[in-house]
């Protein structure tokens, strides 16, 4: 997106930047993503591929005369032209300005917030004025260490921070704010620079997360094997944990196909702290896994609670690339405070989902 960004501004190809300003229902997308476009070029996007062709050709018209405007769509659209009915069946607003400078830093600012290990929230306020809109943007900190002046900004903010996902208010009758969510950056810690580390390393990084790479063979652990990694580390355990930052946010996964080497390893992080800790392997290696590192420093029974093996979900496939996907959806559920259940079992008549073999879990 930064890179289409600077090429429209560049060569002054008039763009668009969409915002996903307002949602009702069932949408692809969160509220807050934006798409950088013009027809024919496009790079983000604002729903599941339904809408952007036409908001890039008709965001790209309509922002000639004007710097913003709004798109809406619905399922039952009023009028009989090509406008596109969502396909998640939910309703949306599109905030679609021209694309300017501006919005160039904003972009390089957001960017920026993604790689933090605290969340941000960033306020984007609409005003209207007859046909015509007024956007502003404005960083707020962390509610944790500032006191925001309007009260009633402050319950939409607390409310945000507490659900974890952004939200879009009317603050009076001209003014509308959507307060943008950015979670903290969720960290991948990968002990093992083996063939089946590969995959899941790709994986972390096709989702954004931070990914680190570490073990003491240098002759697997380097750049050129894991081209996804953030940071690879070739170093001997104690050194390799010093260098690695551990968040709440981190999820680890032990692949060094040693118990003797994962034993190490966990034993140095029993101090840190984190979101998710697995070892890959059977039941009982876990077990001998624990016995090994108390033997050379106690852990404490909270920390031993906390060590996942087998790792990953019950998906039936034990190839590497398998594995992979179903290690980084337990890692998912772990971060989101899910169960990992089939959303089909969560439909409304979960009682036939059943009757088919699709549930195995009560209902």
């Amino acid at each position: 997106m930064m890179t289409l960004s600077r090429r429209l501004l560049a060569t002054e190809t008039p763009g668009t930047l969409a915002t996903l300003f307002s949602a009702r229902g069932s949408t692809y997308r969160p509220l807050g993503s934006m798409m950088v476009s013009l027809p024919g070029m496009r790079a983000g996007g604002v729903s599941g591929g339904c809408l952007e062709e036409y908001v890039a050709r008709v965001g790209e018209r309509t922002t000639r005369s004007s710097p913003a405007v709004m798109l809406r769509f619905d399922t039952h659209p009023d009028s009989g032209d090509d406008i596109p009915v969502p396909g998640c069946g939910g309703s949306l607003a599109l905030l679609v300005e021209r694309l300017t400078s501006d919005h160039l830093t904003v972009l390089e600012q957001l960017a920026d917030a993604y790689q933090r290990d605290e969340y941000s929230l960033f306020a984007c306020f609409v005003q209207h004025s007859g046909k015509s809109l007024s956007v502003s943007r404005e960083w707020l900190e962390p509610i944790e260490r500032t006191t925001i002046s309007r009260p009633d900004l402050a319950n939409v903010c607390t409310r945000v921070v507490r659900d974890g996902k952004s939200s879009k208010v009317t603050l009076d009758v001209d003014t509308d704010v959507l307060i943008q969510y950015l979670p903290p950056l969720t960290r991948l810690v990968i002990f093992g620079a083996g063939d089946d580390v590969l995959p899941l390393c790709t994986l972390g990084a096709q989702l954004g997360w931070h990914v680190s790479v570490a073990d003491r063979r240098a002759r697997l652990a380097t750049p050129a094997r894991f081209p996804d990694a953030d940071a690879v580390i070739a170093a001997d355990w104690d050194e390799a944990v010093g260098r690695l930052r551990f968040t709440p946010r981190t999820a680890v996964v032990l692949m060094t196909h040693s118990l003797e080497d994962d034993a190490r390893v966990l034993s140095l992080l029993s101090t840190q702290t984190m979101a998710y800790v697995g070892a890959l392997g059977p039941a009982h290696r876990r077990e001998w896994l624990l016995e090994e590192a108390a033997a050379r420093d106690p852990l404490s029974p909270e920390f031993a609670s906390t060590l996942r093996g087998p790792i990953g979900l019950d998906l039936g496939d034990r190839s590497a690339a398998g594995i992979a996907v179903a290690v980084t959806a337990e890692v998912l559920s772990q971060l989101n405070g899910r169960t990992a259940q089939s959303l089909h079992c969560k439909a409304p008549n979960p009682i036939a989902a059943r009757r088919h073999g699709v549930c195995p879990v009560a209902v």
